[in-house]
């Protein structure tokens, strides 16, 4: 039994290294959605561009197609530092916007635009969407680190009673 128990130490301690290494390396491998959000500006559309983590992908590759013919590109470019790309359509429609970075991201963003030109107004904000997945998560990830050190804590301390 006491076989056991030192065996099962040993491969949980392990277990525990690997876990710390790659919650310490975890900001380089860690995975976040890509988010499109329309900021209105009178007749240009004007697209705000984050991960889930708050960060922006800056001079990222850019693609906009127009209503008129889905697969003839009509405008391409770069994001800026902050994440935003803008255009100004040239008719009223679907325009679709496709927004890739050199890292495997990529979002593709509908939007409509009205008669008199700019996006037609939407239901969510900008704000809004960046905020409602980025809490949640941050906050799971909360609970689970401070879980892993009371476990190991206790484990710990079983350890250096035996």
């Amino acid at each position: 039994m006491t076989m056991r128990v030192a065996v099962f130490t040993k491969v949980f301690s392990l277990f525990l290294l690997c876990a710390c290494l790659v919650m310490v390396n975890a900001r380089l491998a860690s995975a976040h959605a890509l988010r499109a959000a329309e900021i209105p500006q009178g007749q240009a559309v004007v697209m705000q561009f984050a991960y889930s983590t708050g960060e922006v992908p800056a001079y990222a590759n850019v693609e906009v197609y127009g209503p008129a013919d889905a697969g003839m590109e009509f405008q391409n470019g770069r994001t800026d530092a902050q994440g935003r790309f803008a255009f100004v359509p040239n008719a009223p429609g679907q325009w679709r916007v496709i927004m890739a970075d050199n890292m495997g991201h990529r979002v593709v963003h509908e939007t409509t635009v009205a008669e008199n030109g700019g996006a037609a107004p939407t239901a969510d904000a900008a704000a809004d969407a960046w905020g409602r997945f980025a809490t949640p998560l941050r906050a799971l990830l909360g609970v689970s680190l401070l879980l892993n050190l009371g476990t190991m804590s206790v484990l710990w301390r079983q350890r250096r009673k035996a």
